[in-house]
């Protein structure tokens, strides 16, 4: 095994975890980024879309910015955020994110006259690629920046637990070289989490192979405090076939640099949704979308999985185009964008609960633990605000510098990790494979906890889930004994961290007893913010865990109702 000592041990090369090792590289505070794919070139936040502006950036009026500001709090969020830090987040990205990635060389998307494009609306964006996706040019420059300032990376190199001192504070993290099968004990002052929000625990889902919702499973071991994972939001248009394409969406947002916008239409070919009718402001297009299909399903005319198609026929193909990738998937099927339509599913695609944390400092309730970007729970996801967090979380390090202790080697909890994983790839039963066990539970939490579900679909759920861990994994199979980029012992490790994660959102599920936003509940189909504009908690004990509920204050914006049917609620 080979031990690897740092100041501060990074578990995820995003947008949050580079920019952590940034910042703390200023303070000379060494770091280790470790990446289950490769640093910038994985994960999460390669999938950037555009960039939403704030503040006064690019012409802002002040009722933009202000607009903006109500985005991030009711429609990104539905009120389940810390107002304040919103507020905190926004003025950080007007004046220091934005001229610093400009600085930094980031090129935003321009018109023949140099202008930079932006979509219209009230709330309006900008993208920095020439085909609109910024998450692979933002990624890059990061990249960049990690090696040019020395910050040491481990690439493909699978984090399986969370080292703690006998107080029970983190002191680093135990990994596998997916390349070699090597054992690596990494440690540190502190551990920074930063694995991302998307997890592929859905059949369909725009999070890659290897989210596995490793970093809730591992935050919960180590007894991290949790909240809101019930909150899960979905794409309404990804492809329908293949299902390899399941990430391509043919969006119904507004379209930089055009007035015009993707349709969708039901399987009898009507039209029910187009941005610029239906949510002209461009508000909050992923729920005002999901609400719309919700309705389609119960006519009959539309199901989850398809029987539904979406295009750009109303508008001007040189538009699309011209700013976006939105009709690559059209071209590479020989279709023309501006003549038909293409059959379109529900796919998962970010939670907006995770590990609960301080805002001001990213800690979690595990000393030595922060928590950086998507996987925290106070905010959904967007590439910028997962930056900020990466700042934050290297702040709160530096805080708190002189009650970290350097890390220690916990050779008993190393030594109990080292049998568990050798012991997975050791399996040679009777039963399923690893990626047999992983396709049971994304489909389980696809009938099950999916768009629309009930205490009953639910209860369910867990009962299959149980019947899985009792029956399934204790025959699993790992067929290939190398130690030698085994994707296999990979998915048997991914398979633990999957149904304990899975188990943690349908508690929660079950807990929030109402509908908000993207999270249905059939039996509670009612916006209830009178008991349910709150944080809802999950504290582990030590036979199971319990719930708390903690109400969010709501000083710049209001819901302005108590109780209303959530499908005729905007955000």
């Amino acid at each position: 095994m080979r031990v690897l000592t740092t100041d501060v041990v990074i578990v995820g090369g995003g947008a949050a975890g580079c920019y952590a090792a940034l910042e703390l590289s200023k303070k000379k505070i060494g770091s280790i980024i470790v990446c289950k794919g490769l640093v910038g070139k994985s994960g999460a936040s390669i999938f950037a879309g555009n960039l939403v502006l704030g503040g006064g950036l690019l012409g802002n009026t002040p009722e933009q910015a202000r607009n903006t500001a109500e985005y991030l709090v009711k429609y990104h969020n539905q009120f389940l955020i810390d107002q304040n830090w919103a507020r905190r987040c926004g003025q950080w990205i007007e004046q220091v994110y934005y001229p610093e990635l400009e600085e930094a060389g980031l090129y935003f998307r321009r018109d023949d006259q140099g202008n930079v494009v932006t979509s219209p609306g009230k709330v309006r964006s900008i993208a920095a690629n020439v085909q609109g996706n910024s998450g692979v040019p933002f990624m890059d420059l990061r990249r960049k920046q990690v090696m040019k300032a020395g910050i040491q990376k481990i690439e493909e190199t699978v984090v399986t637990s969370l080292l703690r001192r006998p107080d029970g504070s983190v002191c680093g993290v135990f990994a596998i070289d997916a390349m070699t099968g090597e054992h690596i004990a990494l440690l540190g002052r502190a551990v920074i989490l930063a694995t991302g929000y998307a997890d592929r625990l859905h059949t369909r889902s725009t999070g890659t192979r290897e989210m596995s919702g490793d970093g809730l499973a591992m935050a919960w071991r180590a007894g991290a405090t949790l909240v809101n994972l019930e909150m899960q939001w979905w794409h309404t248009n990804d492809v329908a076939h293949p299902p390899s394409w399941q990430r391509m969406q043919i969006y119904p947002n507004p379209v930089l640099g055009s007035e015009g916008s993707a349709r969708m239409v039901n399987s009898e070919g009507a039209e029910f949704f187009n941005q610029q009718i239906d949510d002209p402001l461009a508000f909050g297009p992923y729920t005002v979308q999901l609400k719309a299909l919700v309705k389609q399903v119960r006519a009959g005319k539309a199901r989850y999985d398809g029987g539904y198609f979406a295009g750009f026929d109303n508008m001007n193909p040189g538009e699309v185009d011209a700013y976006t990738t939105y009709g690559k998937p059209f071209n590479q099927l020989g279709i023309d964008p501006g003549k038909r339509l293409l059959e379109t599913a529900v796919s998962a695609h970010y939670r907006q609960g995770g590990v609960l944390v301080d805002n001001v400092t990213m800690r979690s309730s595990v000393a030595g633990l922060y928590v950086a970007g998507g996987l925290g729970g106070h905010s959904n996801g967007l590439i910028a605000l997962a930056t900020f967090d990466g700042k934050t979380a290297a702040e709160g390090i530096l805080a708190d510098w002189t009650k970290l202790k350097p890390g220690e080697l916990p050779e008993d909890e190393v030594a109990a990790e080292q049998n568990r994983v050798e012991a997975l790839l050791a399996m040679t039963g009777p039963g399923p494979s690893p990626g047999d066990i992983k396709q049971k539970i994304r489909g389980i939490m696809w009938e099950k906890v999916g768009v629309e579900k009930s205490a009953a679909s639910l209860t369910g759920a867990l009962e299959d889930l149980g019947r899985i861990r009792t029956s399934m994994l204790p025959t699993m199979s790992v067929r290939s004994r190398t130690r030698t980029a085994n994707y296999e012992w990979q998915d048997a490790i991914d398979v633990h961290n999957m149904i304990d994660s899975a188990e943690l959102i349908i508690h929660s599920s079950i807990e929030r007893r109402e509908s908000r936003g993207p999270f249905m509940r059939l039996d509670y189909p009612e916006t209830d913010n009178d008991s349910w504009l709150a944080a809802n908690i999950m504290i582990k004990t030590d036979n199971g865990f319990r719930f708390e509920r903690s109400p969010y204050e709501t000083p710049f914006f209001e819901p302005g109702f108590s109780r209303r049917d959530n499908l005729s609620v905007a955000w």
